[in-house]
């Protein structure tokens, strides 16, 4: 005997709700005409942290087209890297070094040169301001350095110029401090490129021809370098900046 409604909505007329599913399909043509088959691969996974995280077989183009392209970004950009991979995407000291380093490295390599330059041309009496300018070059790498250490112990997970203005002066300081980095970062690949390919020249001059191939292509392997990600990065810078350091 069913039970009575008794005039209440809510009983008898529960649907159940759909499961979610986990599994994504692929259709496959099969060899004959017509033919197909579908391949089942699961979508999501359980972290060690218990949440459910996509796996490879979610984010798989359905598409001939769509896995060609799939390649193409794995070969330019490298393997997608999953949220639950990120956190352990971290450089160690050495690598560290060599990109967070390259700045003030690669400034030395070529503005001592610059300034030399300089004061030749403005005179022999201008030889003599030689000293008070690496004096002055001196104490700002020193501020530089103690402002640095100051904001990794203030800020241990992580905090740059533009997080650490805002926070302690406002949003215009952290807007200055931004848009100054902007234009030295800019300023800084194009200065350095310039200066390798000049040194590139003067190694080998019958390539003075070919100076802006060689810019543009050092700005292309710099690109994708940091495009690969991180530890990738690390890696390849690492090897030109020890490489100058020691040699």
């Amino acid at each position: 005997m069913p039970a009575a409604n008794d005039g209440d909505p809510s009983v008898g007329d529960e649907t159940p709700s759909p499961r979610p599913s986990f599994r994504a399909g692929r259709v496959i043509p099969g060899s004959r005409l017509g033919s197909r088959r579908v391949r089942i691969g699961r979508a999501l996974r359980p972290a060690d942290d218990g949440h459910l995280v996509a796996t490879e077989a979610a984010d798989r183009p359905t598409t001939q087209g769509g896995e060609w392209a799939r390649r193409v970004r794995a070969a330019i950009f490298g393997p997608p890297l999953s949220t639950e991979r990120e956190s352990g995407e971290r450089l160690n000291k050495v690598r560290a070094l060599a990109i967070f380093a390259s700045d003030a490295l690669s400034s030395s390599a070529y503005a001592t040169e610059e300034i030399l330059l300089v004061l030749v041309t403005a005179g022999a009496t201008a030889l003599s301001l030689g000293l008070p300018i690496a004096i002055a070059i001196a104490v700002l790498l020193g501020m530089v350095t103690m402002s640095y250490m100051q904001t990794v112990r203030a800020y241990p997970k992580g905090g740059g110029a533009y997080s650490v203005s805002s926070e302690n002066i406002g949003p215009w300081a952290g807007l200055i401090a931004a848009a100054a980095l902007l234009t030295d970062y800019i300023l800084t690949v194009a200065v350095s490129i310039s200066a390798g390919s000049l040194a590139v020249i003067s190694a080998l001059p019958a390539l003075a021809d070919f100076r802006v191939h060689i810019a543009l292509t050092a700005l292309v392997l710099l690109t994708l370098g940091n495009l690969r990600g991180v530890r990738e990065s690390g890696t390849v810078f690492a090897i030109p900046t020890y490489g100058f350091i020691f040699a």
